[in-house]
């Protein structure tokens, strides 16, 4: 069954515009009575019927809201710092995938790429495309914020230190504490995960990190490449936190799992 996102909320009475609605109606042919799996990107979802078409639009009615389990049991926010050439895209699309709730991209002393205020914003707007198709593919019922491009600064500043949550800071130089000790030791759900560029931290980020909360731990002996750490740190975390398992929802009623539209 088809899933699509919603600008607005579910509601008795819905629409759907913009490249998306192009497509359900030149590429997939959509007609009056089709069902369809609707999510309004902030975790709410239901089943719907295609109910008409008018000003390239499709008109869309409500059949039953929908308690899926699709989102992750914690609320991880990725802070990566940029890497070089488009590993980022993978990044963005495989995170989206893992669960994220944000992702933060974050220029720390030894990022090779750097990009003015036009590239940076057109940058930002294609990674939460990629978040939002990602989420499609992958039977989300939320997009994942990607939020504009930030010094190592302002994110470790911005992030809201007196905010109950699990810091945990991906740092070559540390040893001996690793990533499950970390997370055995806190039942905190929201977490915050700092992960380094091509050349890892300098000190003294190192040093920020630590006095803002941040706990250094260790992937392993190996040293990652940054795209694979993000991705392993990620399905480490949401394996110890419970997502990456089965959980039943109202959407297996329907015998079909969403597809993208």
């Amino acid at each position: 069954m088809r899933r699509v996102f919603l600008e607005g909320g579910i509601a008795p009475l819905m629409e759907v515009a913009g490249a998306d609605a192009h497509h359900l109606q030149r590429v997939m042919r959509a007609k009056v009575g089709e069902k369809l799996l609707v999510a309004d990107g902030a975790g709410g979802s239901a089943e719907a019927e295609v109910a008409g078409f008018a000003d390239g639009k499709v008109q869309l009615r409500l059949l039953r809201r929908l308690e899926e389990a699709q989102e992750s049991l914690a609320e991880i926010e990725l802070f990566q710092c940029l890497p070089k050439g488009d590993r980022m895209d993978f990044i963005v699309q495989k995170a989206t995938e893992l669960g994220v709730a944000c992702i933060r991209p974050v220029l720390s002393q030894n990022v090779v790429v750097r990009y003015d205020e036009k590239k940076a914003r057109a940058r930002k707007e294609r990674w939460q495309k990629i978040a939002a198709e990602a989420a499609k593919q992958c039977g989300r019922t939320r997009i994942p914020e990607v939020k504009p491009i930030a010094s190592f600064r302002e994110a470790i500043e911005g992030q809201g230190t007196a905010e109950e949550a699990l810091r945990l800071f991906f740092y070559e130089a540390e040893k001996r504490k690793e990533l499950r000790t970390a997370l055995a030791g806190s039942a905190l759900r929201r977490i915050f995960m700092l992960v380094g560029p091509e050349g890892g931290f300098d000190a003294e980020e190192a040093k920020l990190a630590t006095e803002r909360g941040f706990s250094p731990v260790t992937l392993g002996r190996r040293i990652l490449r940054v795209d694979t750490a993000a991705i392993v740190a990620l399905a480490l975390v949401q394996y110890e936190k419970g997502d990456l398992g089965f959980a039943e929802s109202s959407i297996d009623d329907l015998g079909l799992q969403g597809q993208s539209v």
